[in-house]
């Protein structure tokens, strides 16, 4: 955590001076979007999907190129699955329960524009924690926090009004052994 901050320091004060000088766009806003979420345990796939939402600083350098930073968290993703127990007849449901408490993270984007409408793709660096509980038959049997810095992957579409913009997007974030992904709607101010 705290070296992204000192990332996004280093950023914002690189970024200053080329406000000044060419003219650039500010954006502020609000992300919401729904996280699909599945990790193999036991051979098995646990998967559920949640909503999410996101804290969004955005800066448009000039027209192809920006970089951004958001703050944001995720429910909790519930994901099932039921294996027969040692008894004949007898079935254990295990449950696993996973939750983005942070999901801090930085990205450079490459804009293509057409008028009002923008193509973007994006390369980031999230930093996740993620916490997670296993249940059996509705009772905890562990529980823990996983954190990473990880890669992402950003594609989206924003259509730009005056002082608003509205963009769809899909975020694919790398981490090991787990498929974490968002689909995203977000409405922006721009200054």
């Amino acid at each position: 955590m705290k070296k992204l901050a000192v990332a996004l320091a280093l950023l914002a004060a690189a970024v200053a001076p080329a406000a000044q000088a060419q003219d650039g766009a500010a954006y502020y806003g609000l992300s919401i979007g729904q996280m699909d979420y599945s990790e193999t345990l036991f051979d098995s796939e646990f998967s559920d999907s949640g909503s999410a939402w996101h804290l969004m600083v955005s800066y448009h350098f000039n027209r192809y190129l920006a970089v951004e930073g958001s703050y944001g968290q995720s429910d909790t993703i519930r994901g099932t699955v039921v294996f027969p127990g040692l008894l004949p007849g007898q079935q254990d449901e295990v449950t696993l329960s996973s939750e983005f408490g942070k999901i801090l993270t930085v990205r450079l984007m490459g804009v293509l524009p057409l008028d009002n409408f923008k193509l973007m793709a994006g390369l980031g660096y999230a930093d996740l924690e993620i916490d997670q509980e296993l249940l059996v038959n509705g009772v905890s049997v562990a529980s823990g926090e996983a954190s990473g810095n990880e890669p992402s992957y950003f594609v989206g579409a924003q259509y730009d009004w005056d002082r608003f913009a509205m963009r769809l997007g899909y975020e694919k974030y790398d981490i090991d052994d787990v498929d974490a992904e968002e689909t995203s709607i977000t409405f922006f101010y721009k200054l």
